[in-house]
């Protein structure tokens, strides 16, 4: 942005250069000349949907009818306090702009998909449901969050439904415990695989004495969920 200060004290006359109380002048008037450059600069570039934050963007949610509430709901965040951010925000802004002005065609409903699944979607029909488009991903990881594709909203002709199958794979477990001898008499140490259940469990196993050189270890209790 341009030094408004500066270019005022370029157009001045030679007469009046370096005077205390004009220069005083010319720097409050450049001052105020550059807070309302930057104002409009703002107004341009600013509000637009892909640069605009925080209220700037909620007043864009106010034109295509989506709060930051509402966009929390399609993304399936239950806690009413949540608010989402503002790239999240956005997101949904522009599904919801697609939404209210797309043809429903084929293309249309896989580039919905897209603004929230970015891994490959296999499309088929099938006689025996009609009026039914049929979505299915190839094999997924764990990582891969497949709970995310169930979830994400979508885009679809009235009276034609959406039926999407998500493959998912797990890692192959060992079946097998090895034990191995220490050192010290009558000590054993035994390696159990590690199964990830996502739960927080206790990572201490408290071995208790038996009786002459036998121990026993007593595993914690894992509830089925």
């Amino acid at each position: 942005m341009a030094d408004y200060v500066e270019l005022l004290r370029k157009d001045l006359v030679e007469q009046f250069r370096e005077k205390p109380v004009i220069d005083a002048l010319v720097e409050a008037v450049g001052l105020q000349l550059g807070d309302a450059a930057r104002f409009y600069e703002d107004l341009r570039d600013r509000r637009g949907l892909h640069t605009a934050e925080g209220r700037q963007l909620d007043g864009i949610g106010d034109i295509v009818a989506l709060s930051r509430l509402e966009a929390g709901e399609l993304a399936c965040v239950k806690e009413p306090a949540f608010v989402l951010d503002d790239e999240a925000y956005r997101t949904f802004l522009i599904y919801k702009i697609w939404r209210n002005t797309n043809n429903c065609t084929y293309y249309d409903i896989i580039k919905a998909f897209r603004m929230f699944w970015d891994k490959p979607l296999y499309y088929s029909e099938d006689p025996e449901i009609p009026a039914t488009m049929l979505f299915e991903t190839s094999m997924l990881r764990p990582e891969d969050h497949a709970e995310k594709l169930l979830t994400i909203p979508y885009i679809k002709a009235a009276g034609v439904g959406i039926h999407i199958v998500a493959k998912t794979e797990t890692p192959e477990m060992e079946d097998a415990v090895y034990i191995g001898a220490a050192m010290g008499r009558g000590y054993m140490t035994t390696t159990l695989p590690e199964i990830p259940v996502g739960i927080d469990f206790s990572d201490t196993v408290w071995v208790a004495p038996a009786m002459q050189n036998i121990s026993q270890t007593r595993l914690p209790e894992m509830e089925e969920v």
